[in-house]
């Protein structure tokens, strides 16, 4: 899979083939969001196209709202990791600044799906961009003039409420590992490195579990983790000694 980072008017400079990419921040990369991902898989798979995943950084909150440290189900390199996992050719990581929030939707359109030779858009229902969010799928369909076709996913729900990261969140807080599991499709993971007497050093970008005990699985073993405010300890020690692995929760004792 090939990375590329794209800052402000610049996506003119790179060159790659035709493809078909799937677009939206995806935090958490949960079941919905896989969705929107496989189904640019399908179409490209179809049309013989290359595909690809188009993200952001960081996330908007950090640019627009002034959030001092936002805090990812997925940060940045566990979302490459997975997207790769998927098979993706292309993962296009665009910087999110407030020159691009400040973007007319054609402005955005022209620059970052028609200036990268996409031929066609994937996206899910609600997915908004450009200047106050103004650009939706309707107005990409718009202003596509023939240049790149769309799909719109719709909404994925699981027991009549809406799958999102906002819902997972909520319930990584109430510490309800199994269903924050069943949406990700896969156990939600952080990553850090063992420090003495089991402590665990994890980035302070992470969106931690609630407080309280869990049963986890780091590399390969079967643990106990406890979570107390920011403070992560694995217990039994185990004898990792990489520099960071990932924590696996598998649900709340």
């Amino acid at each position: 899979m090939e990375v590329i980072r794209i800052n402000d008017d610049k996506s003119a400079e790179i060159q790659v083939e035709e493809s078909v990419v799937a677009v939206g921040f995806f935090d958490g990369l949960h079941t919905g969001h896989q969705r929107v991902i496989l189904t640019a898989k399908e179409i490209a798979e179809k049309e013989g196209k290359k595909w690809g995943v188009m993200t952001f950084d960081p996330h908007p909150s950090v640019v627009l709202k002034g959030v001092e440290k936002a805090r990812y189900l997925t940060p940045l390199p566990v979302k490459e990791k997975l997207i790769q996992d998927f098979g993706a050719d292309y993962l296009f990581i665009v910087s999110f600044t407030k020159g691009l929030a400040s973007l007319s939707p054609k402005n955005f359109v022209d620059e970052y799906f028609a200036g990268l030779d996409i031929v066609h858009i994937v996206a899910g229902y609600d997915f908004s961009f450009g200047h106050k969010g103004k650009g939706n799928m309707d107005v990409i369909d718009e202003l596509a003039e023939e240049q790149f076709s769309t799909t719109t996913v719709k909404k994925v729900e699981e027991g009549d409420e809406k799958i999102s990261s906002t819902r997972i969140r909520g319930l990584l807080d109430e510490g309800n590992i199994l269903k924050v599991n069943e949406l990700l499709g896969r156990p939600y993971e952080i990553h850090g490195a063992f420090t003495s007497a089991g402590m665990v050093d994890v980035p302070d970008y992470y969106h931690l579990p609630g407080e309280g005990r869990y049963e986890a699985e780091i590399e390969g073993e079967t643990v106990s983790v406890k979570i107390r405010g920011s403070g992560v300890m694995a217990d039994p020690l185990t004898s990792v000694t990489k520099d960071e692995v990932p924590i696996y929760f598998r649900k709340k004792l």
